[in-house]
């Protein structure tokens, strides 16, 4: 018996391949996705390295809460001064080759905010970074940094690398991934570099700074300190999730790439890069600082999900993992072994900022980046991409118009051929071909199925916005079976109504069309903007291409469409010829099979009777009784016409019978060739299509809490399920009914769950933005959350303190764009951040000392000296009611790096010190009004954030007590409490 081909283009086959490729390749991302490389069993794989002590570390620095504006802060300061010095004892280090800095000098001003916030403001910070500095073998000797030889020509073309991470964590949150192993990552990095053995060629400085969460503040005072200038690549460690692996956020260029590349599980897409450089993402790391003003090289690697956990009380070791630490240690020690470790050029050369004062860095080039399965990394430039793409919007288009024209000529080219003639340069008596059928089924299918899915996007956004939160697979599963079920019914239904052979040829074609025209925009954003991002779309259309270049190598094997004609018309011809003759069935005699069966039907006896009596037609010589059959010119002329058909079906049949109902000419089309179709335009793109969808999405599943567009999530996963999908359609319509059916069920299932499920839970809690603030003039307090309001609500119905209370929601004035804040009066539960009276007097009772200031001004004029205090607090702001032109705290004026005060003026400035008694000195001077008057007003506004006493802000210990299960609190802004007093000068 024959065994039939496994991968004929047949419904089984087809739905066999195409659902064990979709299966084989998802389940793998989706466990890659979800888990993280576990650590070694050996906690001291590299000598110098030890996860069991990093992770002891871990525990240590997110113990408590460690805000810049808190005492804890003070103490894990003081605690990476004991652990660095420890390690330079154990390690035998001199103070020539590991030198540690405590750097409690550097102050700066700035008269804008590096963000391009649309409304400016001034800054006065002190810094408390802690730097250490490991000598290089080919550093100079000495201390270079401070004889001034850092800017001679002997440093200049050397250089270091900087590694970065910030100590301080939010008010609300533990910091344990933010940043808290990006700090100890720094610490187990300088133990293995300051160990004799693991000397690098090139000097490393490692930089934990402090207050980044408040507006990277550490990082900028990094600008005055003189290990600057010798630093000319970087590596940022940050935390925008609360655990997973750890993501190559974003890089300056391919050269520093590379030092990632070799990491044993690479992970990240330069597509989150090219976000941050378009806006879409608006959150940001010291990598702007470290590369956007200082003119530095280097690497952003962070924890980018869940973001549910982000600056929560459930980012803590007891949330976190080993196997996320030592992700981000395995991979920072690599990059870092590399970039010390280049003594080539890659780094020498003008920099691309010009500065002359810090050491040369040549200039990169624009790289593309991706992982593949978490395992393998894709590394090239950004050129040769552009390259790439330009080739192939020019030549694609041209080779398949010089293969078409080659088809035409060899007359056949069956598309768009509706018929054809069996005579040359004649259109007498054509011939049907059916070569237009299909043309416009696939694109009326992705029509209709992409515009349902987007449909379900917004119906989703309308009815329960925030789903996604929790549940992004059962999203992810509604689209792509809506998607998949609604081009299914639609194509195959258009093939049973109307067969056609060229189904999956002018599917191609149209996905090489639309693959066309994307390729057209991203090789201009490539060019104009230098976006990398659109790289899975050069593959794509490289994929429709090849796919495109099979399906007309295809025709090669079908008869000429005249010869085709021809045969068909003779056989047409034959036929008619016979139906045309005259009472066929009384002229033509039985056959000698027909009078066999006659005689194998039938008695011997009825034989005589059946037998007629001689006619004019009888022959003249034999017929006897032993001699039943004539032969007569219609007998012959029968079997004549017999023989031609029984040949032409026998030579059909010798070469292939079309599929069912398809056009007769296609019998001829291999079977096999739509598989390797499959393979070219399935695997490699599912894989970078599923991949990237899953990242993406999940990066941006829970921003909505933030105040982020609820529609982006929804409208990225049906772009992301349309895509992941296109690779099969030009095949689906040859799936079986089963697999479509059974995710029409799957559609329904999520459908109804995802309109009526609540979208949070314990482990993917509702973020809510909290902050109690306090008139300091009058006592008035008033508590305020900050989300969605119907979530608000629900969260305020639960507090004691809000109960048989006015509630007041608006959206106008929030600190938190897309946001409702919503307060009632906090008079019952008053912050006691300053503890100026015994316990068990009322904290209102000592509000009008928490804060102190007095202004000096002489006479009439437009200029004043403000004096600041707070008690417990080093965090205040000093608000105008009318702009500022100029200011200058402590003496030091705004530095021009970070840009001048705007022509409008300022309205606001922010003050950060590094201790907790030396008052403020802001002189301020502005422009008088039209109407000659000279004074100004305002608000001086001090800041609290340190709760790890328990009934220092009792409305916040409220909420975390009383809110529901599903809600997490985290800060609104910089101070978990505000206290403010008016002013007039």
């Amino acid at each position: 018996m024959a065994v039939s081909n496994p991968v004929a283009f047949r419904p089984l086959a087809v739905s066999f391949w195409t659902t064990i490729a979709y299966v084989a390749l998802v389940i793998p991302l989706l466990v890659i996705h979800e888990t993280v490389p576990p650590p070694p069993s050996n906690p001291t794989l590299y000598s110098g390295l030890n996860l069991t002590k990093s992770w002891l570390d871990l525990t240590v620095l997110s113990r408590d809460y460690h805000p810049f504006n808190s005492r804890k802060n003070d103490e894990i300061h003081d605690w990476l001064l004991l652990e660095l010095d420890g390690i330079k004892k154990r390690n035998g280090a001199n103070d020539s080759s590991l030198v540690v800095f405590a750097d409690n000098v550097s102050n700066i001003t700035t008269a804008d905010s590096i963000f391009g916030a649309s409304t400016p403001v001034g800054t006065y910070f002190e810094g408390t970074n802690v730097i250490v500095y490991i000598r290089g073998k080919d550093d100079p000797r000495g201390r270079w940094w401070e004889d001034g030889t850092v800017y001679s020509d002997k440093i200049v073309g050397k250089g270091g690398v900087l590694v970065n991470a910030h100590y301080d964590s939010v008010a609300s949150g533990y910091g344990a991934t933010d940043d808290g192993m990006g700090c100890v990552t720094v610490i187990a990095l300088v133990d293995y570099f300051s160990r004799p053995e693991n000397q690098p060629q090139r000097g490393i400085v490692a930089l934990l700074n402090n207050n980044e969460e408040d507006g990277l503040w550490g990082a900028q005072a990094f600008a005055n300190n003189p290990l600057l200038p010798f630093c000319h690549t970087f590596l940022n460690l940050e935390g925008a999730g609360a655990g997973g692996r750890a993501n190559l956020f974003r890089t300056t260029d391919v050269e520093v790439t590379k030092a990632y590349k070799g990491t044993e599980n690479p992970f990240g897409t330069v597509i989150s890069s090219d976000a941050f450089s378009l806006g879409a993402i608006r959150s940001n790391t010291d990598y702007i600082v470290f590369n956007g003003v200082f003119g530095l090289r280097g690497l952003d690697m962070a924890f980018y999900r869940p973001r549910a956990r982000y600056h929560t009380n459930q980012d803590d070791a007891g949330h976190a993992s080993r196997a996320s630490l030592w992700h981000m240690l395995s991979s920072s020690l690599h990059t870092m072994q590399y970039l010390s470790g280049d003594t080539g050029q890659t780094f020498i050369g003008e920099r691309a900022d010009g500065d002359r004062n810090k050491v040369w860095n040549g200039r990169g080039n624009d790289g593309v980046w991706f992982d593949m399965f978490g395992k393998a990394f894709a590394l090239f430039d950004l050129r040769t991409m552009f390259a790439w793409s330009l080739t192939l919007l020019v030549a694609t288009p041209l080779i398949l118009m010089a293969l078409t024209y080659v088809l035409i000529r060899c007359d056949k080219y069956y598309f768009f051929s509706a018929r054809r003639s069996a005579y040359e340069g004649s259109d007498v008596d054509a011939i049907m071909l059916g070569g237009r059928k299909g043309l416009f089924r696939f694109p009326f299918a992705l029509v209709v199925a992409g515009a349902l899915v987007i449909g379900s996007a917004y119906l989703l956004t309308k009815i329960n916005p925030l789903v996604i939160y929790s549940n992004e697979y059962t999203v992810w599963a509604m689209m792509i079976s809506l998607f998949y079920f609604v081009f299914w019914t639609i194509m195959a239904g258009a093939n049973f109504a109307r067969p056609s052979a060229l189904h999956r040829g002018y599917s191609i074609f149209w996905l090489f069309t639309i693959a066309w025209g994307i390729l057209v925009a991203d090789t201009v954003f490539e060019d104009r903007f230098r976006i990398a991002a659109g790289y899975i779309f050069v593959f794509f259309h490289s994929a429709t291409f090849l796919a495109s270049l099979i399906t007309l190598c295809e025709l090669f094997a079908l008869p000429t469409k005249l010869s085709y004609a021809q045969r068909a018309h003779d056989e047409h011809d034959i036929r008619d010829h016979f139906n045309a003759v005259p009472h066929a069935d009384d002229l033509v005699s039985p056959s000698r099979d027909e009078l066999a069966a006659v005689d194998d039907g039938e008695d011997g006896d009825d034989e005589d009777e059946s037998q007629s009596p001689p006619t004019e037609t009888t022959p003249l010589v034999g017929g006897g009784s032993g001699d039943n059959h004539r032969t007569t010119f219609a007998t012959t002329y029968r079997r004549s016409i017999s023989a031609l058909i029984s040949k032409t079906t026998s030579s059909e049949g010798e070469k292939g019978q079309p599929y069912e109902y398809e056009q007769l000419w296609s019998g001829n089309l291999p079977g096999w060739v739509w598989i390797l179709q499959f393979l070219i335009l399935g695997p490699f793109l599912i894989t970078l299509i599923a991949q990237n969808g899953l990242t993406l999405v999940a990066s941006v599943s829970q921003t909505g809490a933030d105040g982020s567009s609820l529609l982006l999530p929804y409208l990225m996963t049906a772009f992301f399920s349309i895509f992941l999908l296109l690779p099969v359609t030009p095949f689906v319509h040859r799936v079986t009914h089963h697999v479509p059916m059974f995710l029409l069920l799957v559609f329904i299932a999520t459908l109804i769950y995802n309109l009526v499920a609540f979208p949070f839970s314990e482990g993917s809690r509702y973020k809510i933005y909290f902050q109690q603030t306090v008139d300091l003039d009058t006592g008035f307090s008033k508590v305020n959350y900050a989300g969605l309001q119907e979530f608000v609500e629900l969260t305020i119905a639960e507090l004691p303190s809000a109960m048989g209370k006015s509630v007041e929601c608006t959206s106008k004035g929030s600190l938190r764009g897309g946001l409702t804040t919503c307060s009632y009066d906090g008079s019952d539960v008053p912050p006691n951040v300053v503890r100026t009276h015994p316990d068990g007097v009322p904290p209102q009772k000592g509000y009008d000392s928490w804060l102190d200031f007095n202004i000096t001004r002489i006479g009439s004029e437009t200029k004043a000296t403000f004096n600041i205090d707070a008690k417990d607090s080093r965090s205040c702001a000093v608000t105008f009611k009318k702009p500022v032109s100029s200011f200058v705290v402590n003496d030091n004026p705004p530095d021009e790096l970070f840009g001048a005060v705007p022509e409008d003026g300022l309205s606001r400035i922010k003050l950060y010190r590094r201790d907790w008694t030396t008052p403020w000195k802001v002189d301020v001077e502005w422009k008088a009004d039209s109407d000659g008057s000279t004074g100004i007003d305002g608000r001086i506004i001090c800041n609290w954030d340190d709760v790890n006493r328990p009934g220092t802000i009792p409305a916040y210990d409220e909420g975390l007590k009383s809110a529901p299960t599903w809600v997490a609190l985290t800060k609104l802004t910089s101070g978990l409490c505000e206290g403010s007093k008016a002013f007039k000068a």
